[in-house]
């Protein structure tokens, strides 16, 4: 038998064309997932850019619709200052009244009989611990404005005739005096001590507030908050339950009175309907209108 050189081979040659052309296909296929592939990619990078902008754009928007209501908001609140009723509040003097009280005040309950805060008076505790003791704060509130009456109303005080809770209006230049007092036990008074001494909050105190009211509707409400604590007395020192008035009383360390803070003001876009001017960084107040209704 004879054989060619080269004829085992022959079906490699013949079959090479067959397998380029496969092999062309194949390529040609994975280069066409590859660009599906990269264009899919391509399509999300370009839908999350959108995306991205479009949150960029709408929180740009909204830090603008806040600023622009910011400003809104602080122009009006300096235009009512400005037209604010000018008033002020401050202490003239504590004292501890002379006079019996009649029962008990403050958070004292069924006190059996009043003190007399006389110089060099002592007392037994627990025999005296329900009688009362006044310690008293004069105020004094001024109307600054020579043109304008203010509207003003205490809480917790009392005027020049002994009247709590009065709601008045005050007149161009009027000074008006009033009292915050607290009438405790002489108990709960001791404790005020107690609780001094071991540099603790006091139990028993007083608030009272006066406010003063925009004579408009749109205007400011300006709220002076009270606090009284007192320690009125202390042991005699002898450590026998005898008690007498703290240190001589003028000039000690025997009271705390404190305006806190100074002020507050209150921004008001309708006093009648309750409607108060939001905060610079509150949304925009949302208007609700009331429906009418009308007979048949």
């Amino acid at each position: 038998m004879i054989t060619w050189p080269g004829a085992g081979m022959a079906w490699l040659y013949a079959g090479a064309p067959w397998a380029a052309r496969h092999a062309s296909r194949g390529l040609s296929s994975n280069v066409w997932t590859a660009a599906a592939v990269l264009v899919a990619a391509i399509g999300s990078a370009i839908v999350a850019w959108q995306a991205w902008e479009t949150h960029r754009t709408t929180t740009l928007s909204q830090r603008t619709l806040a600023s622009s209501n910011a400003l809104a908001i602080d122009s009006a609140r300096t235009r009512m200052d400005q037209d604010a009723p000018r008033v002020d509040v401050y202490v003239e003097q504590v004292s501890v009244p002379s006079g019996a009280p009649g029962g008990s005040g403050g958070a004292a309950g069924g006190g059996a009989g009043g003190v007399r805060a006389r110089p060099g008076e002592q007392w037994r505790l627990p025999e005296d611990a329900e009688r009362v003791l006044q310690v008293q704060v004069q105020v004094r509130v001024v109307n600054l404005m020579a043109d304008r009456t203010t509207h003003l109303k205490v809480v917790g005080l009392r005027d020049a005739s002994m009247r709590a809770g009065t709601e008045i209006l005050l007149n161009p230049g009027a000074k008006l005096a009033y009292s915050l007092t607290a009438a405790f036990t002489l108990g709960q008074w001791a404790e005020n001590w107690e609780a001094h001494q071991a540099g603790q909050d006091v139990p028993n105190l007083v608030d009272g507030c006066v406010v003063s009211g925009d004579d408009r509707d749109e205007g400011v409400e300006d709220t002076w908050p009270l606090r009284l604590m007192a320690w009125p007395i202390q042991p005699a020192g002898d450590g026998d339950g005898t008690w007498q008035m703290t240190g001589g009383m003028p000039g000690a360390d025997w009271f705390q009175i404190a305006i806190r803070p100074l002020r507050e003001r209150r921004y008001w876009i309708s006093q009648s309907r309750k409607m108060p001017l939001p905060e610079p960084s509150a949304p925009p107040p949302v208007a609700h209108r009331s429906r009418k209704r009308t007979g048949r």
